[in-house]
């Protein structure tokens, strides 16, 4: 990657959790590399489970379009990485350079939050632009300090199928969606909390819980209903439902509509 119009910077206070690397004499690294590869190769780190390693350009990967910047890349060990099982890895991942004056560390990553996928092809990422020369090399960014630079990154590999998964099914149309509770002596009825037998609408279990003396806060003020999810099978249902009661002596039944996110017991 090498348009920085596609890199994010954004600074804050937390040090990097997988990997940093600390050189305490850039000058001499600059020197050490020069008419080499031109590039520095860390030791290899874990994270997500995996075996990783930064390289770094100091001066720029030119083939990259990284001439004139400090260019980074993360790369992974293949050799104890990929299985016949694993051949894909996907990453999000993000770099640090340390400003030393305000002690904050600039963050850089892909913009946009792409995924990177590591295989045996392709076993490196990063930012051929990661800074300009000129930033960097600036001591009053806070980057180059005494000759003393930081860099570091954190690695999120994102593992397939071990995530847990929620579904939503809104049902609009149901049949048999009227269940009817006759409760007869209710006058002998004993204790506050009395329960309907089970019923099913909508592919679901439910039942009907009537508190004869009120419900909590509505203790001895009024007759409280409620509807239950009772399968075990679903952790909650969103539902509209009508609760009535029967007026034996007149046309009219008392009723209350209402729509929630139903709990199962």
């Amino acid at each position: 990657m090498s348009n920085a119009d596609n890199i994010l910077r954004v600074e804050r206070d937390i040090q990097p959790a997988h990997f940093a690397l600390k050189i305490e004499s850039y000058s001499s690294l600059l020197e050490a590399l020069n008419g080499k590869d031109e590039r520095y190769e860390t030791g290899n780190f874990d994270a997500g489970g995996y075996k990783w390693k930064l390289i770094l350009y100091p001066r720029g990967n030119e083939a990259c379009e990284g001439k004139n910047h400090v260019s980074l890349y993360l790369v992974i060990d293949e050799r104890n990485s990929f299985s016949n099982d694993i051949q894909t890895i996907c990453v999000n991942f993000k770099f640090f350079v340390l400003n030393q004056k305000t002690m904050k560390y600039l963050t850089i990553q892909d913009a946009k939050g792409a995924v990177k996928y590591f295989d045996k092809l392709r076993t490196e990422h990063g930012f051929a632009q990661l800074l300009s020369l000129d930033d960097f090399n600036d001591p009053s960014n806070g980057f180059l300090v005494k000759d003393c630079c930081v860099f570091g990154v954190e690695v999120l590999v994102i593992q397939p199928s071990i995530g847990s998964e929620e579904t939503i099914t809104m049902v609009k149309e149901i049949d048999d969606r009227t269940y009817t509770w006759s409760i007869k002596h209710f006058s002998n009825l004993n204790g506050n909390n009395q329960n309907s037998d089970t019923f099913t609408v909508g592919g679901r279990k439910w039942k009907l819980r009537l508190y004869i003396e009120g419900y909590e806060y509505e203790k001895d003020k009024y007759l409280s209903i409620f509807l239950w999810l009772e399968d075990v099978h679903e952790r909650k249902v969103f539902a509209k439902f009508k609760l009535r009661i029967l007026h034996h002596f007149q046309i009219n039944t008392i009723e209350k509509a209402g729509e929630h996110l139903v709990n199962v017991l």
